[in-house]
């Protein structure tokens, strides 16, 4: 049996205060096969990004394993392509500028890595734009650019840290469809932070969610949607069957919480 694209077994991480520890995650087990497209979901302050940052090798857990295409992963960094909430881009440097840091970061020289990155503009929805500064570019255009930057970085597995939370409802709509399309294109691994439980089922192959803090597994479902998906799909049965199954789950949880 083939083994998963990342498997994350028991993962907990505990940080110092002044107070005393602060237990973030408690054991978390997840796992993400080959171009999957899978959700986290969770109360705020549940340890999602914490969890993203272990993956990152940002920070390492406190203890559990984290395997990436059958490697131990716990603290190195540069393995997956990671994309935050906030785009990042820096002011001061054009659009095309921006999308190819990574690449500079791994040594790319820097007229190769424009080349490729301008090759991909059009796909990404962005030409005309190369030489425009961020200012220029509206919410979702800039979180174009900004996952352009991740995928250049050519990793299998990309986490995405709810990455249309601040855009209009609109916009984020025409964002999750425009997103569907290039994954099921490019088909990477993608792991999806989002508080939106519609944007979780709309987008994904399977749903994680988290317990109020310290974060672990409560419940993991599968989303056997047909794609592809329009949004004619969150009128489905199955679809209102799937979001009353997780928001009674979430309820659950913090009804655990104010009692606890």
């Amino acid at each position: 049996m083939a083994r998963p694209t990342l498997a994350l077994r028991g993962i907990s991480k505990t940080f110092s205060a002044r107070s005393g520890p602060v237990h973030a995650l408690a054991g978390v087990d997840l796992t993400a096969d080959a171009r999957d497209f899978v959700s986290i979901i969770g109360p705020s302050g549940c340890g999602k990004s914490t969890l993203f940052n272990v993956v990152a090798g940002l920070e390492a857990p406190t203890r559990g394993e984290v395997w990436i295409e059958d490697r131990r992963a716990e603290g190195q960094p540069g393995l997956v392509g990671y994309m935050p909430q906030k785009d990042l881009l820096f002011p001061w440097l054009t659009v095309l500028d921006n999308a190819i840091l990574g690449l500079q970061l791994q040594g790319v020289p820097t007229g190769e890595a424009r080349r490729e990155a301008l090759g991909l503009f059009e796909r990404f929805g962005l030409a005309g734009f190369e030489r425009q500064y961020p200012a220029a570019l509206s919410g979702g255009m800039r979180q174009r650019a900004a996952f352009l930057r991740t995928m250049l970085c050519k990793r299998r597995i990309v986490l995405l840290d709810e990455p249309f939370g601040a855009l209009d409802a609109l916009t984020r709509q025409e964002m999750q469809e425009w997103l569907l399309a290039l994954w099921d294109e490019l088909r990477p691994t993608v792991l999806f932070i989002t508080h939106d439980i519609d944007e979780a089922l709309f987008l994904s192959d399977r749903v994680y969610v988290l317990s109020p803090r310290p974060g672990r597994v409560v419940l993991e479902v599968d989303v056997p949607l047909p794609r592809p998906r329009s949004y004619h799909t969150l009128t489905q049965p199955a679809f209102g069957a799937l979001k009353a199954t997780l928001l009674e789950t979430l309820k659950e949880g913090r009804a655990c919480l104010r009692a606890g």
